[in-house]
């Protein structure tokens, strides 16, 4: 039997987003009143126009950054929503932006070692509830691989919620489990 769906309206959206759009300058004014000429040409549907809001924020983020850890800093943050949202609300996989979440937080934990002093390398974070994601899991991947994002086989995750697999930045280890320290150029 079908589940019988509320009709989302502003309320709704202030209700689940107004503390994360406060965290990007936006308050119930702007939203309200931006929202007042987005629906003149278009159906008057919240989801939407929520979906225009995370694109217009990681567009407007890309414009205003300052520096390249705050861009990719705030676009995890999107990212996440986004993610949140597609599977909660919407209740499909998000396969496609899990793939932008993984690139974008490669290049942030890149950026924010970059003066360490030890070789880095990158482990694949998986799920037991997904057979793709078993294989994967715990395999240790290149600095290049990670960049690439071709490891994790997105679209062939099982998950009923779609693909959570991740990156995680750690240090290289020798065969003795010591760290391996860059070498002086």
């Amino acid at each position: 039997m079908a589940r019988n769906r509320k009709k989302k309206d502003l309320d709704w959206l202030f209700k689940n987003y107004l503390e994360f759009f406060e965290e990007f300058g936006m308050n119930k004014y702007n939203i309200v009143s931006y929202f007042q000429t987005w629906k003149k040409d278009r159906p008057e549907i919240i989801e939407d126009y929520l979906w225009f809001i995370f694109n217009h924020l990681l567009n407007e983020n890309a414009k205003q950054s300052e520096n390249y850890i705050d861009l990719l800093k705030r676009n995890d943050r999107i990212y996440s929503e986004m993610l949140h949202f597609r599977r909660k609300f919407e209740q499909k996989k998000a396969n496609e932006i899990q793939k932008l979440y993984n690139e974008n937080k490669v290049n942030l934990d890149l950026e924010s070692n970059l003066h360490s002093n030890l070789e880095m390398e990158f482990i694949i974070i998986g799920t037991n509830d997904c057979e793709e994601s078993k294989k994967i899991s715990e395999k240790t991947i290149t600095i290049k691989q990670a960049i690439e994002n071709k490891t994790i086989p997105y679209e062939k995750c099982t998950r009923k919620q779609g693909c959570v697999c991740l990156m995680g930045l750690k240090p290289k280890r020798d065969e003795k489990g010591n760290l391996i320290w860059k070498k002086n150029e």
